[in-house]
């Protein structure tokens, strides 16, 4: 159009009209410019101020996305807190001592034994491992041994012991109310003697649509390791060349069974399945229990034991009185004895025994006209013990009481459970230096627990790992102040060792402490008959650790209430550790805490080279599930940082950016030597 109008003005000749109408285009063209550059000004703006809207909308989204992150994270831990706050202390107790047991796995550490081992005494420590571990739960437990299976052998007591409870808490902890435990001799395929032990609960766990229960993996939400136990459990019975498989039975319920090899010695070949010699003339017994399943049980030993047996229902019971007098014992569930009963049984001629579960937590006093009580599960070795007391003059090479008790010494017998004494520090027991302890224990665990509460006391501490060890000892030094004395241990239990200690009069001014899981009346009153001075139930606690030295040691001022202190190591800085955080997740124990940090650095320690030799060979997965332990680990004992750049490791690891994983390995190098040379301080 602007060509056209030229070729017109330039037809006419007029050079005025010419230049009047160039100069008209000309501003035709300069407004047009201003406008097009206006246009231009104004989208760029309105791009501008679209790209501004952009970003705060992608800030605003990137805020609330982060904003749900965070309520989630903050929703987790208050619930996880919550979680941590209603489980007993007991239950993290547990968590603890596998977490150590899982560490010294990790670094190869577990030793199988192979000791003289009493099957009742073994099952035992698993029922008192068990009551320690699950209370607040009731649930009826059954021992069923067949009774062909040797009740002495040569095998690893304390290994048994943890599998059997870690299967056995899995139950628990999944509210099974009813578990059977039975133990039968079984050969397969191997050429050793193996024990079968068969756990049934009435679990309904489909194991073909389940994870593997034998893998634990660390769980990023409860901050806890899935399966812990079983794999533990299942660990501990391939190194004693076994054994551990969970199955379905015939009614798709879930079924645990292990087999362990075990050896007969010669001189237990020909062991008697009932510990003495002498025997119970058969009684006529009246067996009345609230669950038929363990009145079947405790009718199937009381007839093992050569015994006439009548069993009555709980129903039948309740409806109908039975004429007491023409049994020579009632063994009489506690629950049943109503005050409409008692003063029935109080006119019977016969013995009564009152049987009571050791995992419930009521208390029935009605119970307590009873000549003696036993508590479930039973074994064979409970119930003939009990018999033997109520019908058998008790007759023993030591010196023996007007009423049987083996003699306790020159000490004072204290019969009831220990009190505590308040505000103990570790350093307290310093008030006790240079008092001389034997230490009886065969758990290498508590013997650390005993040895850390007291580290700082100066005493003299000697450890033995069974009874026979203990009293070659005392054969070279009889100058101890105090025996602390397990009782389930391989070759000499503590029973037996006790009644030997007490037949030398030699020893007559050294106190025995029994240590014992086991706690329930006829385990306590069988204590005290082996010439022990008191007990004191497992966990060890300082607390009640410091008032039987009170009782028994000179001192000044031992029962004196004490203001709080802290222990100067938890108020210590150590670089990449928060010490106060590790105690909390460790049981609140400084020991327990120490013996972590101990096993992560032996079996943990290194792993910086295992993450290098890993991303040089390309092996990302075993990088990632290696990852995934430290993170659980390092968690833990505390170690923030470490925690942190582990976290990164796996965040880059999922989005598979493995480019920048070398450079966060690095940070990882730098910071693991840190905390190991703030482990190995604070240790120290």
């Amino acid at each position: 159009m602007f060509n056209d109008l030229i070729k017109i003005l330039a037809a006419q000749g007029d050079d005025f009209t010419i230049w009047v109408a160039l100069f008209g285009l000309g501003l035709v063209a300069v407004f047009a410019l201003f406008l097009s550059s206006q246009k231009i000004e104004t989208f760029k703006k309105k791009q501008d101020e679209e790209d501004i809207l952009l970003k705060k909308a992608h800030q605003a989204q990137d805020a609330f996305v982060s904003k749900i992150g965070e309520d989630i994270h903050n929703i987790a831990k208050e619930n996880l807190n919550k979680s941590n706050i209603a489980k007993s202390e007991s239950q993290i107790l547990a968590i603890t001592t596998n977490l150590i047991d899982f560490l010294r796995i990790k670094s190869k550490k577990v030793v199988v034994s192979h000791q003289h081992l009493k099957l009742s005494n073994l099952l035992n420590d698993v029922s008192g491992t068990l009551k320690t571990n699950t209370r607040g739960k009731e649930f009826e437990l059954i021992y069923d041994v067949q009774a062909d299976v040797e009740k002495e052998l040569i095998s690893d007591t304390l290994n048994i012991s943890k599998i059997l409870v870690n299967i056995l808490l899995y139950c628990v902890e999944n509210n099974s109310q009813n578990i059977h435990l039975s133990i039968a001799p079984t050969s397969l395929s191997s050429k050793n003697d193996q024990l079968s032990f068969t756990i049934k609960s009435e679990l309904t766990l489909h194991l073909e649509d389940e994870v593997d229960i034998f893998r634990s993996n660390y769980n990023e939400n409860t901050e806890e390791y899935d399966y812990l136990g079983l794999f533990i459990a299942k660990e501990l019975s391939k190194l004693m060349k076994g054994d551990l498989i969970a199955r379905n039975d015939a009614q798709e319920q879930l079924e645990f069974v292990c087999t362990i090899p075990y050896v007969v010695e010669d001189s237990t070949q020909t062991t008697s399945s009932q510990p003495n010699v002498k025997k119970v003339k058969p009684k006529n017994i009246l067996l009345i229990d609230s669950s038929e399943k363990s009145a079947k049980n405790i009718e199937t030993i009381l007839s093992t034991l050569g015994h006439d047996v009548k069993r009555i229902s709980k129903e039948k019971y309740i409806d109908y009185i039975p004429y007491f007098d023409i049994y020579d014992v009632i063994f009489l569930d506690e629950k049943l004895f109503t005050h409409k009963i008692v003063s029935v049984l109080e006119n019977a001629n016969s013995k009564i025994i009152a049987t009571s579960n050791l995992f419930g937590e009521d208390e029935y006093p009605n119970a307590n006209i009873a000549d003696a009580k036993i508590s479930k599960p039973l074994t064979i070795w409970q119930v003939k013990n009990v018999l033997d007391q109520l019908f058998l003059e008790i007759h023993n090479t030591s010196k023996i009481t007007h009423n049987g008790v083996v003699n306790a010494g020159n000490a004072l017998v204290h019969r009831n459970s220990f009190q505590n004494t308040r505000n103990i520090t570790l350093h307290d027991f310093a008030t006790f230096k240079n008092k001389k302890i034997l230490l009886v224990e065969d758990n290498i665990i508590n013997q650390k627990v005993f040895l850390g509460i007291l580290g700082k006391s100066n005493m003299k501490i000697t450890v033995a790992n069974h009874g026979k060890e203990a009293l070659k000892i005392l054969q070279n030094d009889k100058n101890f102040d105090m025996i602390f004395m397990d009782i389930n241990m391989p070759v000499m239990d503590g029973y037996t060792a006790s009644i030997k200690i007490r037949e030398n009069q030699n020893y007559n001014d050294i106190v025995i402490i029994a240590l014992s899981a086991l706690t329930s009346s006829d385990e306590i009153a069988k204590m005290f008959t082996s010439g022990m001075n008191g007990y004191m139930a497992k966990p060890l606690q300082k607390e009640k650790l410091y008032t039987v030295f009170s009782i028994y040691l000179d001192n000044v001022a031992a029962m004196q209430t004490r203001e709080e202190k802290q222990d100067p190591t938890v108020e210590s800085k150590y670089d990449g550790l928060n010490i106060a955080l590790g105690i909390s997740k460790s049981s609140a124990s400084t020991i327990f805490y120490k013996e972590i940090l101990t096993e992560f650095q032996d079996a943990y320690g290194h792993t910086d080279t295992m993450f290098t030799k890993l991303i040089k060979d390309f092996r990302y997965e075993q990088l990632r599930i290696l990852c995934v332990d430290m993170k659980g680990l390092t968690g833990t004992i505390g170690a923030e940082k470490l925690h942190s750049i582990v976290s990164d490791i796996l965040t880059k690891l999922s989005r598979k950016q493995h480019d920048f994983i070398p450079e966060l390995v690095k940070q990882y190098t730098t910071e693991l030597a840190l905390v190991n040379r703030s482990i190995s301080q604070y240790i120290h």
